[in-house]
């Protein structure tokens, strides 16, 4: 899957807040994929999958999100794309605030 070969201030300026993974593999070697913020439609669609297969709602995500680097290998590799999950989860999850009573 061919993704972006811009620089990473040319894809800050098209897609906004970056994220850099660096995904431990199987082999001790590392890849590393950047990733766009989640949008609300990719939300949606990766809600939904994430909660009939956890692993099949990351692959989503990454082949979703991923704008530079191949995310080919990371779903390819078991371990990889377990690894890729714990990382994910900082991407598409909730930022809370504070609630206070007055």
């Amino acid at each position: 899957m061919k993704k972006e070969t811009l620089t990473i201030e040319e894809l800050k300026e098209k897609f906004g807040p970056l994220y850099k993974l660096e995904v431990p593999m199987s082999d001790d070697t590392t890849t590393e994929l950047i990733l766009k913020k989640v949008d609300r439609k990719n939300f949606d669609i990766g809600s939904k999958i994430i909660q009939k297969n956890e692993m099949q709602g990351v692959e989503f995500f990454l082949n979703s999100l991923t704008v530079k680097g191949d995310p080919t290998p990371v779903i390819k590799d078991f371990d990889a794309l377990r690894s890729a999950a714990e990382l994910i989860i900082e991407i598409i999850s909730v930022k809370t605030g504070n609630v206070q009573k007055l």
